[in-house]
C-alpha cells in the first residue's frame, strides 16, 4: 500500500482510540470556550480604576513602558497615586480580575493535567506579554486595559470555536473512513478463514480479482484521508512543527490512526492475495 509504515492492530481498535481522543478534545474545547465566556463577563463587571486619583491633572509618571502596561505606570508610583486617592484600593480590579481568571479558565477540570500553568503564565500565554504585565506587574485596572482584556477574552472564546470547528471536521473524516473501511475489514476476516486448497482455478482467479479491488479501495480512502489533512493543515497552523493530527493523537501508538488502520488492513489483502496466487499456482 505504501500508506504508512506505523503500527495498528488488525481490529480496528486504533480508530476506536482516536474517537476516543476526539471526543475527550471536543469535551475539553467547550469548557474552555465556557470558561473565557464566563470570565469576559466577569471582566465586563469589574470596575476600571483611573490612573490619577489625587486630583492633579496629566498621567501618572510612567515608568518607561509603552503600550497597555505603560498606562500603568511603575508599580511603586501607581500606588503612591492610589494612596492619596478615593475610591477602592488601588490594585482591587486586578484582584478580581486575577480571581475571575482563576475561578473561570484555571478551574476547567482538564486544566492541571494539560497546562498546569501559573495565573501569571498562564494570562501571558492566553493574551501576551503585555496584557499579563498588566494583570501581574501594574497596580490598577485601567479602563484602556479593561478593553483589551475584554477583547483578548472574546479572540480566546472565537480560537476555541475555530478549533473546535477543525476538531469535528476531524471526526467526521475519522468516521467516514471508519464506515468505509468497516465493510473491507469484515470481508477481509471473512475471506481469510477461507480454505483456498479446495477451490479451483476460476474461483481463485476470482479471489485475486477481489483483493485488487479492495487494495484499490483502500488506495482511495487513503487519498482521501490524505487530502482531508492537508486542506486542514492549512486551515489551521498550531504550531512551526505541530500538525492537527500530531496534536489530537499525541497519546495514541500512532499519529495518524486512519492511515495506520488503511495500511494494515492493506497489508491484510496483500497476505490474502499471496496466499491465493499459491493456491492458483498448485491447482
Amino acid at each position: 500500500m505504501g500508506t504508512t509504515t506505523e503500527p495498528a492492530d488488525r481490529d480496528g481498535g486504533l480508530l476506536d482510540d482516536a474517537r476516543e481522543a476526539l471526543r475527550v478534545e471536543r469535551r475539553r474545547i467547550a469548557d474552555e470556550r465556557e470558561a473565557f465566556r464566563a470570565f469576559r463577563g466577569r471582566v465586563a463587571s469589574v470596575p476600571s480604576e483611573p490612573i490619577r486619583t489625587d486630583g492633579g491633572a496629566g498621567p501618572v509618571a510612567d515608568a518607561g513602558r509603552a503600550g497597555i502596561a505603560g498606562e500603568f505606570g511603575a508599580v511603586g508610583a501607581a500606588a503612591a497615586a492610589g494612596s492619596r486617592g478615593s475610591g477602592p484600593p488601588a490594585g482591587s480590579g486586578l484582584v478580581a480580575v486575577r480571581d475571575a481568571y482563576r475561578e473561570t479558565v484555571m478551574s476547567v477540570p482538564h486544566y492541571e493535567a494539560e497546562y498546569d500553568d501559573t495565573y501569571e503564565r498562564s494570562v501571558a500565554e492566553e493574551f501576551g506579554p503585555e496584557i499579563a504585565y498588566a494583570l501581574t506587574r501594574g497596580s490598577r485596572f485601567h479602563a484602556e486595559c479593561k478593553r483589551s482584556l475584554i477583547d483578548a477574552a472574546e479572540t480566546a472564546v472565537e480560537e476555541r470555536e475555530r478549533f473546535g470547528d477543525t476538531v469535528e471536521a476531524e471526526a467526521e473524516s475519522v468516521e467516514r473512513a471508519a464506515s468505509r473501511l468497516a465493510p473491507i475489514r469484515s470481508e477481509v476476516a471473512s475471506t481469510a478463514r477461507t480454505d483456498f486448497s479446495r477451490d479451483g482455478f476460476g474461483t481463485l482467479d476470482a479471489y485475486r480479482a477481489r483483493t485488487e479491488a479492495l487494495l484499490d479501495d483502500c488506495d482511495r480512502i487513503a487519498a482521501r484521508r490524505q487530502r482531508e489533512l492537508a486542506s486542514r493543515d492549512r486551515e489551521l497552523a498550531i504550531g512551526d512543527d505541530l500538525d492537527v493530527p500530531t496534536y489530537l493523537y499525541q497519546d495514541l501508538s500512532a499519529t495518524y490512526p486512519v492511515l495506520a488502520t488503511v495500511g494494515a488492513v492493506g497489508d491484510r489483502l496483500d497476505d490474502l492475495k499471496r496466499r491465493v496466487e499459491r493456491a492458483m499456482a498448485e491447482a
